[in-house]
């Protein structure tokens, strides 16, 4: 992927916060990476909203023209998180299932980037596999190469 993402801030261990900026709106938005419990290095990765009155929304519709440097942010962080989390998994989907194929669809892009460390998993069912192109996915998986 060759989009720049934006500048982001580490918020505490595995949270960070940047800003969408387009002409029309500022939108506040917050990555966390969080432990699954009873799963050693597995974490879940949420995107969110920070509405003004501080609360989050994962379902929140955006629409702020930048999905790609939304997108080119997150695996910024998925750098930094994974620099201090090398051994661990990290568990994502859509908070709706248009999201989830969204996702698909960027994770196609980032397959094909030639600087990519990710491997990435598809899950279906409850079984996952090696992502595949247009294959329909309920979540992803995704980790470093090396390991």
């Amino acid at each position: 992927m060759n989009q720049s993402g934006y500048n982001f801030i580490t918020k505490g261990e595995n949270y960070y916060e940047f800003l969408s900026v387009s002409e029309q709106k500022i939108i506040r938005k917050a990555i966390a990476y969080t432990s699954i419990i009873g799963q050693d290095n597995w974490f879940n990765l949420s995107l969110v909203d920070i509405l003004p009155d501080g609360t989050m929304d994962d379902k929140s519709v955006s629409d702020n023209g930048d999905m790609e440097q939304v997108f080119a942010t997150i695996i910024g962080t998925l750098d930094d998180f994974f620099e201090k989390n090398t051994h661990s998994k990290v568990f994502f989907k859509g908070s709706t299932e248009s999201r989830t194929r969204l996702y698909r669809v960027i994770i196609n892009k980032l397959k094909d980037s030639s600087d990519n460390n990710f491997q990435v998993w598809g899950v279906l069912n409850d079984s996952a596999e090696l992502f595949k192109s247009n294959q329909p996915y309920e979540a992803f998986v995704i980790r470093l190469k090396s390991n």
